[in-house]
């Protein structure tokens, strides 16, 4: 018999060799920051070209007939994929409610005259204006008087709001004439 020897190997006792070189396990930071670069400018990139590409037009209003009309689309829309196309919506004009029309903070209040001060004459003159589109005052007219009846009462609220401006009244988003009722008060201070 014949004894050949055996050759018994305990893998765990040496060191493993594997088939791949270090090269190929570890991944370069290099190859990392190529990667994020590539990630941030590419985007970035195609935004720019595309938002010089196609400039948003002036925004105007079609009217109802262009509304119901489909408006062919520009060949090079039509060539491209529907994710590249960016769409901006119209800007609105915007919309102004309607209101009365409304004196400015820097008109001048009416003097009390010093006569009918001195005098202890009292009440209350109003007057009505008539306001154009510009907010000047066309017309005014002494309408009403409570407490004593004073011409010089009349014509100090008339001479001073005569001169007064005002915003223009707004309906259906148009500055427009109106005609405006003024309360002005005259009492001695006590």
């Amino acid at each position: 018999m014949s004894t050949t020897p055996t050759h018994t190997q305990d893998f765990r006792d040496r060191p493993a060799v594997d088939s791949e070189p270090a090269r190929e396990r570890d991944t370069s930071p290099w190859l990392w920051a190529l990667l994020i670069l590539a990630l941030v400018a590419l985007p970035a990139w195609w935004w720019i070209r595309n938002s010089q590409e196609n400039p948003a037009p002036p925004a105007a209003t079609p009217t109802t007939s262009e509304a119901a009309t489909p408006q062919p689309l520009p060949e090079a829309a039509n060539q491209r994929p529907a994710t590249m196309v960016r769409h901006s919506a119209p800007k609105a004009a915007p919309v102004l409610r309607d209101r009365d029309a409304r004196p400015l903070a820097s008109n001048p209040v009416p003097a009390y005259p010093a006569r009918a001060l001195r005098a202890g004459v009292e009440g209350t003159v109003t007057a009505r204006l008539q306001v154009d589109a510009n907010g000047r005052v066309s017309d005014a007219e002494i309408v009403g008087r409570s407490g004593e009846r004073d011409r010089e009462l009349d014509h100090a609220v008339l001479n001073t709001v005569r001169d007064w401006r005002f915003e223009p009244a707004v309906h259906d988003g148009r500055a427009v004439a109106t005609t405006v009722q003024l309360p002005v008060d005259f009492r001695a201070a006590q």
